[in-house]
């Protein structure tokens, strides 16, 4: 299973350095079919996407959070973050993988 990351260029670029591979949608490029492409690699299991983009969704993004299935889709963190995920996140695994973190 594998992970993709959708953000910014310098949170693509870490994690390309540990061997996750990602994109940074343009300006002009809708990061929800970005993140459709992912979703669509069928050994993808994790999509991670920066909180900047997922704030510039908005309630678009709510749809990603809500799936059921994998691949699991979460917000994480990037150099813009200005609301604070961690809490999300954490949330989200527990409910997802079912247990207490």
């Amino acid at each position: 299973m594998k992970v993709r990351v959708v953000g910014d260029r310098l949170l693509v670029e870490m994690f390309r350095l540990v061997g996750v591979s990602g994109a940074t949608p343009e300006p002009s490029e809708d990061a929800a079919k970005v993140i459709d492409r992912c979703l669509g690699e069928p050994d993808v299991g994790v999509v991670l996407v920066g909180s900047s983009y997922a704030s510039r969704m908005g309630t678009a993004f709510r749809r990603y959070l809500q799936r059921r299935k994998l691949p699991m889709v979460l917000r994480i963190p990037d150099r813009q973050d200005r609301e604070g995920c961690a809490d999300e996140i954490r949330d989200h695994l527990q409910k997802t993988l079912g247990i207490k973190l």
